[in-house]
């Protein structure tokens, strides 16, 4: 009984609540003036998502198979320390790396069914810069700089880390890196991409020797 009435009280205000709406927004042209806002701010919100997504993918190059990327020298500075220069088409970078091994990763978009077929081809962009220790305990020590991002995008409007998320079905988020290449003085490495990967190539003795003692 007690549930009963409180629910008869809850179903009267809730009629009163009813006539008070129609009572005084009949006409509804605030409701409709409203829609019409967020409509505009909707609107306003694709325009700017559009604009990102445009700049994201101006930064992606097609992928040429056996096409030359980048090119990383390597200049010792201190012990486990080096001066990286890193040149690319989107320009020269310096870089101060820190470690025994350096690794790169380069973000990949990739296109499927239709488009892919329509002849839209796949693309990258070079993501970071990786250095890194032999030693578990060193790699763990706080305060290292091991990471350095080689685009000014941050994680959280990167169209390539929301694509990652997704599954969108005609385009994909990969991935393609080169893991646990020996850093040495003057070593001199250019990277090649492929369909299916990228491939450090040694460019001088130094590189060679460094390579030769990794195996």
């Amino acid at each position: 009984m007690q549930y009963a009435g409180l629910a008869g009280l809850m179903g009267c205000l809730a009629l009163l609540l009813l006539y008070l709406t129609w009572r005084f927004g009949w006409r509804l042209d605030w409701l409709f003036g409203w829609l019409k806002g967020s409509l505009l701010l909707l609107l306003l919100l694709c325009c700017a998502t559009a604009a990102v997504a445009a700049w994201e993918l101006y930064q992606f190059r097609p992928i040429v198979d056996g096409e030359r990327i980048a090119t990383l020298e390597l200049h010792e500075t201190a012990p486990q320390r080096y001066e990286a220069t890193l040149d690319a088409s989107a320009g020269s970078q310096q870089l101060s790396l820190e470690g025994d091994l350096w690794e790169l990763e380069v973000q990949v978009l990739r296109w499927r069914g239709l488009l892919q077929v329509l002849g839209l081809e796949d693309g990258y962009r070079l993501d970071s810069l990786n250095g890194r220790y032999l030693a578990l305990e060193q790699q763990r020590e706080p305060g290292t700089t091991l990471v350095h991002p080689l685009h000014a995008t941050p994680h959280w409007r990167d169209a390539w880390r929301w694509l990652d998320r997704l599954d969108l079905g005609w385009l994909y988020a990969d991935a393609f890196a080169i893991r646990f290449m020996p850093a040495a003085d003057g070593a001199r490495f250019a990277i090649e991409i492929g369909a299916t990967g990228l491939s450090p190539v040694a460019m001088n003795p130094q590189a060679l020797e460094a390579l030769k003692g990794f195996e």
